[in-house]
């Protein structure tokens, strides 16, 4: 489990790098359609981890899928 200060840190940098992006319209409204199936679509994560994994960090691409698969996290995420 993940403690609450580093969660916050994780998602303020996911958030500024969506808006960095400009892709804060189009993460808003997928964030908002998944949050009914938010545990559905964590273990959706955890199943594209190996391919995921060539291009990200498995560590930092664990902790977002265990932040991501509680609904009040995804809230938060939208909230920043």
């Amino acid at each position: 489990m993940l403690e609450e200060r580093e969660k916050e840190t994780l998602l303020n940098n996911l958030a500024e790098y969506i808006v960095k992006m400009k892709l804060s319209d189009i993460a808003i409204f997928l964030l908002e359609s998944s949050k009914p199936i938010s545990f559905l679509s964590s273990q959706f994560l955890i199943f594209l981890r190996p391919f995921i994994s060539v291009y990200f960090n498995p560590s930092t691409y664990d902790k977002f899928v265990e932040i991501l698969s509680h609904r009040e996290n995804i809230e938060k995420l939208i909230n920043l």
